[in-house]
This record gives C-alpha cells, sequence and structure tokens, in this order.
C-alpha cells in the first residue's frame, strides 16, 4: 500500500502537468479533442488520486507505524473514527484532502459542462489543473504522507487530544470544501476573462458553486466556534484566532460576491468589481490553506512551522498576478451597461454592502498579518489582540446589519419620498420598539441597545416582506395567507431564501451581543460538600471521582445545580491527563438553554487541611444558543436556494406582483 500510494501520487503530478499542458493549447488552437483530453485527464486524476487517499486510510486504519506520518498521528488504542479523521488531523493528510476534493469538485464542473459553456473550458480546465498540480508538487516533493521511518515503531503517537472530537470529525473538511469550492468560480472567471467570453453566462454558471462553497464555509466555521466552547474550556467561542480569522475572510469575500453579481445580473453593473472579488475569494481560501498548513502565524489550531510556507508563498504571487493581469487586459470590456443614477437606490445600498464586506476582511487579513510583518521590519513579532479587531469591526458590522434592513425595501434607480414612506414606516416602527423593549428589561448600554434595536428592524424587514409579498399574491390568485406565503417562497426561492438567511443573520448578532455584553464569570475555591452561588444558581460540589484507563487517567468532579430551591441538573467537569501528551486537557460541562448557558470548568485541583478541594471556573452566557440557531437557519435558507424555484402556474405567471419582480436578494 505504501508504494502503491507513492506511484499515484507520481502518476497524479504527470496528469496534471499534461492536462494543464493540454488544456491550455487546445484552448489557444481551438483543438476539441486536445481539449477533451485534458478533461479527461481530470476525471483519471480524481480515480487515481481516490487510490492515494484509500491507501492512507488504509494504513491508518491497519497501523501500519513505518509510514511516518500514521506513526505521528495515530495510535492503536485510540478509537477508529479517530483513525479514520487522523486522515486530516496533520498537515501532509490535509493536504491531501484538498487535493483530492478539488479534483472531486474539477470532475463535477466538467461533467456538468461537456456540452456547454464550451469557449471557457479550455481554460477553465487548465487553472483547475494547474491549481491541483500545485498540491501534486506540495505532496510529492515537501511533504508526502507516505514517507517512511527507518525503523518501525510499536505504537504510534496519536491524534492530539484536542483533536479527539466529534466536532473536529466533520469541521475540517467542512472547511475544505468552502476553501476548495472557491477554486471552481475563479477557475471559470479565468476562462470568461482569458476567452473573452465576458458576458453573464460564467456567473450564472458559478453562481451556485459560490453558494455551495458558502454554505461550507458558514457550517465549518461554526463547527471550528462549537469546538472551542467546548473543548478549550475559556467560555468563549471566538477569540479572532489567525487560523479563524483565515476561514472568515474567504466566506466575508464569497458573501459580497453573491450580492455584487445580482446587480451585474440585473443592472450589468460592476462587472469589473465582480472579478476582483472572485480572485480575491480564491486567493484567501488560498492564503488560509497557508496560515492553517505552515504555521507561520502561533494558532491553536495551527501546525508546527514546516518547509512549505515559500511554496504557498511563490503561488499566492503566482496566481494574484496571474488573476490581476487578465482582469485589467479585459478592463476595458468590463466597464458597467449602466450608471449609478442616485446614492438612494439599491444598486447603492449594495455597492456599500460590498465595501463593508470587504472592509471588514480587510481590517481582519491587516491584524493577522501584522505579526509577521512586525517581525520581517523589527525583528520581533507583535500580536494584535482581540480589542482591535472588535473595535474596528464593531461599528463597521452594525452598518452591515442595518444595510441587511435597508436593501430590501429600498427601490432601484432612484428611491423616492413615496418610496421611504410606504415601505419604511413599519420596520423603522419594528427597530424602535426593539430598542424600547430592550431598555424596559435595564440594558441601557449604547452599543448594545443600537444593535438589538437594528436587529429589531432588520427582523421587521423580512417579515414585512414575507407579509407583502403574500398579501399581493392573493390578490392575484385568491387563497389562504398561509398557502400563498408557501408559494411565493416555493417559487422565489433566491429572493426569500435569501430573507431566511437575513433572519439568521440576526439571531447570529442578538446572541453575539448578548454573550460579549452581558456575560458574567467568577472563580470558586470550595471543598467537598460545600455550595456556592452565582446569579440565579447554586452549585454544590459533592465529590472527585478518579478513573483510570490505557489512554489517560481521569479526575471529574460532581456538581449539583441548584435553582429557587430545586435541583436542576448534575453536571461532571473534569480534567484528562493523557499519557502520550503529558498534558493535562480540560473537559468542561455546560447546561444550555435558549435563555443562557451555565458553563462549568475544574480549573485546579488541590489538599487543604487533608482535604480535597477543587477550584471551578464559572460563567453564565447569555443566548449563545441564538447564534447556533441562527448559523443554523442561515445554512438552511443557503440549501434552500439551491434548489430551483416551482413552477409558476398559468395564472400567476401571466401577471406578477410588483413584490415578486424585484430581483432577489441573498
Amino acid at each position: 500500500m505504501i508504494e502503491l500510494g507513492y506511484y499515484c501520487l507520481i502518476a497524479s503530478l504527470l496528469l496534471c502537468g499534461y492536462g494543464t499542458i493540454a488544456a491550455t493549447i487546445g484552448g489557444m488552437r481551438r483543438n476539441l479533442p486536445l481539449v477533451r483530453s485534458a478533461e479527461n485527464a481530470v476525471l483519471a486524476h480524481f480515480a487515481i488520486l481516490s487510490i492515494a487517499s484509500l491507501c492512507l486510510w488504509y494504513l491508518l486504519l491497519t497501523d501500519e507505524f513505518l509510514v511516518e506520518y500514521v506513526a505521528s498521528y495515530s495510535a492503536r488504542d485510540i478509537p477508529t473514527a479517530y483513525k479514520f479523521t487522523a486522515f486530516w488531523g496533520g498537515q501532509k493528510g490535509s493536504l491531501l484532502l484538498w487535493a483530492m476534493v478539488l479534483s472531486l469538485f474539477s470532475c463535477i464542473a466538467v461533467i456538468q459542462n461537456r456540452n456547454k459553456n464550451r469557449d471557457l473550458m479550455p481554460y477553465t480546465t487548465a487553472v483547475l489543473l494547474a491549481t491541483i498540480l500545485f498540491f501534486m508538487v506540495l505532496l510529492n516533493f515537501a511533504t508526502n504522507p507516505f514517507d517512511t521511518l527507518e525503523v518501525r515503531p510499536v505504537d504510534g503517537r496519536g491524534l492530539n487530544p484536542l483533536l479527539q472530537n466529534i466536532y473536529m470529525i466533520i469541521h475540517p473538511p467542512c472547511l475544505f470544501l468552502g476553501y476548495v469550492g472557491l477554486t471552481i468560480p475563479f477557475a471559470f472567471a479565468m476562462g470568461a476573462l482569458i476567452s473573452g467570453k465576458l458576458d453573464t453566462s460564467w456567473i450564472h454558471t458559478v453562481r451556485k458553486w459560490t453558494l455551495v462553497a458558502w454554505v461550507f464555509l458558514t457550517f465549518g466555521i461554526t463547527l471550528g466556534g462549537a469546538w472551542a466552547y467546548e473543548e478549550l474550556g475559556w467560555g468563549g467561542y471566538w477569540a479572532w484566532d489567525p487560523v479563524e480569522n483565515a476561514s472568515f475572510m474567504p466566506w466575508l469575500i464569497a458573501t459580497a460576491f453573491l450580492h455584487s453579481i445580482m446587480i451585474t445580473e440585473k443592472k450589468g453593473m460592476l462587472k469589473l468589481w465582480n472579478f476582483i472579488l472572485i480572485l480575491l475569494a480564491f486567493e484567501l481560501s488560498i492564503f488560509g490553506t497557508f496560515i492553517t498548513r505552515s504555521g507561520i502565524i502561533s494558532s491553536v489550531h495551527s501546525f508546527a512551522l514546516s518547509n512549505i510556507g515559500p511554496f504557498f508563498v511563490v503561488f499566492l504571487a503566482i496566481s494574484t498576478l496571474f488573476g490581476m493581469f487578465w482582469i485589467f487586459y479585459r478592463s476595458e470590456s468590463l466597464r458597467s451597461e449602466q450608471r449609478m443614477r442616485s446614492f438612494l437606490s439599491r444598486e447603492a445600498s449594495f455597492l456599500l454592502n460590498n465595501l463593508l464586506f470587504v472592509s471588514i476582511c480587510f481590517a481582519i487579513f491587516w491584524g493577522t498579518v501584522f505579526p509577521i510583518l512586525s517581525e520581517w521590519v523589527t525583528g520581533e513579532k507583535i500580536t494584535v489582540s482581540t480589542p482591535f479587531f472588535n473595535q474596528v469591526n464593531m461599528p463597521l458590522g452594525l452598518a452591515l446589519l442595518v444595510l441587511t434592513g435597508i436593501c430590501p425595501l429600498i427601490a432601484w434607480r432612484k428611491a423616492s419620498l413615496k418610496n421611504f414612506q410606504r415601505n419604511f414606516i413599519v420596520p423603522l416602527t419594528g427597530g424602535l420598539l426593539s430598542g424600547v423593549i430592550v431598555a424596559l428589561f435595564g440594558i441601557l448600554d449604547w452599543i448594545p441597545l443600537l444593535f438589538f434595536s437594528a436587529s429589531g428592524f432588520v427582523a421587521t424587514t423580512m417579515f414585512y416582506e414575507f407579509y407583502k409579498g403574500s398579501r399581493a399574491r392573493q390578490t392575484i390568485r385568491p387563497t389562504s395567507f398561509w398557502v400563498a406565503l408557501l408559494d411565493l417562497t416555493l417559487m422565489n426561492k433566491r429572493r426569500y431564501g435569501g430573507y431566511i438567511i437575513h433572519l439568521g443573520v440576526v439571531l447570529v448578532f442578538v446572541g453575539i451581543i448578548a454573550s460579549s455584553f452581558f456575560s458574567v464569570e467568577q472563580f470558586f475555591t470550595v471543598r467537598q460538600g460545600e455550595q456556592f452561588g452565582f446569579g440565579n444558581y447554586q452549585l454544590k460540589f459533592q465529590s472527585l471521582i478518579e478513573k483510570k484507563d490505557p489512554e489517560k487517567d481521569v479526575v471529574q468532579a460532581h456538581v449539583e445545580v441548584w435553582k429557587n430551591g430545586k435541583q436542576i441538573d448534575e453536571l461532571f467537569p473534569r480534567k484528562d491527563f493523557h499519557h502520550k501528551s503529558e498534558q493535562p486537557m480540560t473537559e468542561v460541562r455546560i447546561r444550555s438553554t435558549f435563555k443562557e448557558d451555565l458553563y462549568l470548568v475544574l480549573s485546579d485541583i488541590s489538599e487543604w487541611n487533608n482535604q480535597r478541594q477543587a477550584t471551578f471556573h464559572v460563567f453564565v452566557n447569555p443566548l449563545v444558543q441564538a447564534i447556533w440557531i441562527g448559523i443554523g437557519v442561515m445554512v438552511m435558507g443557503g440549501i434552500f436556494i439551491l434548489f430551483p424555484n416551482a413552477k409558476r402556474s398559468q395564472s400567476v405567471s401571466s401577471k406578477k406582483p410588483q413584490e415578486e419582480s424585484d430581483n432577489e436578494i441573498v
């Protein structure tokens, strides 16, 4: 299996090299057989790389510790599920996974376009294969997962205990699917630029690809936050960690692109901007992989410093220059078909929306790379802390939230006073009422008050749009309101799926603001049998339970949770002392309701007067569940959009209301 894996990687490298050259020459000479041969190379490459991947999985599952990667990331006594996920637990395996997923997506793109987009496909195929070729160079010459040791160890070091978590089974593949998914739109964009076919056909092709990548990135980022919340024991879910930032930045640009292309489709505007955005999204996905896999920036998520950094820097430079060259070469052909007539228009609001997304992304990028830049300039690595990200992004986030509610309400071309009066009264009333209600509950801090009011404004806007559209539909085909609402949504999935996403965004903002501004925490050191109060809770430390197994020693605390004189739960936070890693791992316990999370950490164990005592770190985090629910709503909205619209009946299609004729909002 080791030799087979080696040979498959070599064959994959040669196929990518051949396919890239064949697709390029075939496109230039309009040689269809040569282009088909390159497309067949894509299919063959996926088959061969799949064999290589199966070989690595086989070696992991059979404990073949002669392979350096298996010895580093697997062990005899870890569960089979984690032996399977060890495939992406280290640098070498994760890069192989990256290449395999990209090969799979490239196969799908080639098969989907066998009989369409033929002007674009030669160059699209060449770009896809060139990107895969980069990873094959890495896997063959810098970080081969089939490298062997001189002596076979008896056992492996095992997967990092932090990664032995259900979220880590799903989180990395989801992020890879998101990263890789953005390569497909980039390849089609380059194909459009090189071929000169610059109508909106390439946009129609990549819209769903971008949305698929967006859904996977959203889900992957969420799983990473949930893992940090439950596994790291610091009471939070987001710390502006470099690797967190690396996944968030392409998400921001992909979101901006999904909004921007609607103006291009509707008004023929922002053509040049769309190409810049998709280039940025692709480069940031590669940058995210670089940050995570190179170890160049310290992070709880990243690997040790490796030799692959220069490879990534060279590829980033070449691909960026390549993309910018073609964008500027075709810039004259990318002029907008219409001019923006007014700043008080939906076009202007979408453009501002894009600028806000890009501004947030730039601020995060600057804060992320600043340690590298400072080390290059001064010789000292200066880390940018959380306050910088919060202070810069908070006003931008608030502006973006408000704009989320404005965009659906404002008219195309130029909004009139009548338009404002008709569309804004109800949402503004909803926003003001939200602020008043929040203030009545004693929340008078102006920052949360502004965010909660803006959230109310956006939520009211979304529900109001659903209401107006359903009522308009009832005037055309008399039916019940709920049937009209269902028909309206199914026939306009892109628009109303976007509204569903925006409702999820509101929940996320509410959860973030509540948990950020109103979370409380405290340390307690108590002996067995003692009680301690925190907020509305009474906690009783009953006992310490010690367990031993071949993999680790466990010390577990038994804590009863009381509220209003009644016992409502039992929590068992613990510390795990893993024998191989020789470091303690904190396993928190959380009692979750929609209102708040009681978050309990066993921080320390000691002796006092021959009695054992424990130190607990206790948090009460309000509305954290709103974040997870909100992101779930966002993901469902994105999936909903991916399905085609239901067919309109003749009676409806002959006359559709104004609310349905407006362009979709994502």
